[in-house]
């Protein structure tokens, strides 16, 4: 059986790059599962960044994290996507094929991705996994201890802004792609919560960062028009018909893995 990884290698002149999107826990590596993928690149910007971690001494545990282990964790940050760039344009340089393992949550900066690997000769697809904001909140909570340590547990705060923008990001990624572009929804079967307030409560506030320096006033005000536009957007999002465009166009798993073999054989 010839794997998709051969078919790759074959298409000499024709690298192809797979780009997921998705809120962290949304489930992108359960969907690639069962698709013969191994041997192809993965870069994964976390790989580097909990490394990096790792090596300062800060625990994967972000959502505890002391004000020391945030200041460290901003620059393992910085480091990781330095580093990270290269790693991109080194595979670009190379004309390997691979597998971009993120969340997508920068439109623009995606935008500029996929114009880059196509002026290098590639072709790009998009899988588009979305989730519940209560199911990504909840995957994150639980994957440090879930993973006994080795995995790392994002401030639920920033999960959920990257939930938002992921989300926004649905339609017009669905435009920018075209028939490179298949989404699933991976969602909670049991009865979840649907008002922010209670989202915040359980998710958000266990976790509120201490010992954070203190804002002015001019501060205060940017933050509190930014957390006002936030909540609009997710309040949006969280009522009945929010994401239902989403999650109707989606297709199944099984669908979706027929899809992205069909990109790799074309």
């Amino acid at each position: 059986m010839i794997s998709l990884v051969q078919i790759l290698k074959e298409a000499i002149g024709m690298p192809k790059a797979i780009i997921l999107a998705g809120a962290p826990g949304a489930g992108k590596g359960y969907i690639l599962r069962g698709l013969d993928l191994s041997g192809l690149k993965v870069l994964n910007l976390d790989n580097r960044y909990m490394s990096l971690l790792k090596k300062a001494n800060v625990s994967l545990d972000l959502k505890n994290a002391t004000p020391e282990e945030r200041s460290k964790g901003a620059k393992a940050m910085a480091q990781a996507n330095k580093e990270f760039k290269g790693d991109i344009e080194d595979t670009i340089k190379g004309k390997e094929s691979f597998i971009l393992d993120g969340t997508a949550a920068s439109f623009n900066n995606t935008v500029k991705l996929k114009d880059e690997l196509e002026e290098a000769g590639y072709e790009v697809f998009m899988l588009y996994v979305y989730t519940d904001l209560e199911r990504s909140l909840k995957q994150n909570q639980d994957r440090f201890e879930k993973s006994g340590g080795e995995d790392r547990s994002l401030a639920p705060a920033i999960v959920l802004r990257t939930w938002n923008s992921v989300t926004q990001n649905y339609e017009p990624y669905k435009n920018l792609f075209g028939d490179n572009f298949t989404s699933v929804a991976n969602t909670l079967e049991d009865e979840k919560l649907s008002d922010l307030s209670d989202i915040k409560d359980k998710y958000l506030t266990p976790f509120k960062p201490q010992g954070t320096k203190p804002k002015n006033d001019k501060a205060k005000a940017r933050s509190a028009k930014a957390r006002e536009k936030l909540d609009g957007e997710l309040n949006a999002l969280l009522a009945d018909d929010g994401v239902k465009d989403i999650i109707d166009t989606s297709v199944s798993k099984e669908e979706a893995q027929a899809k992205i073999k069909s990109f790799i054989n074309g």
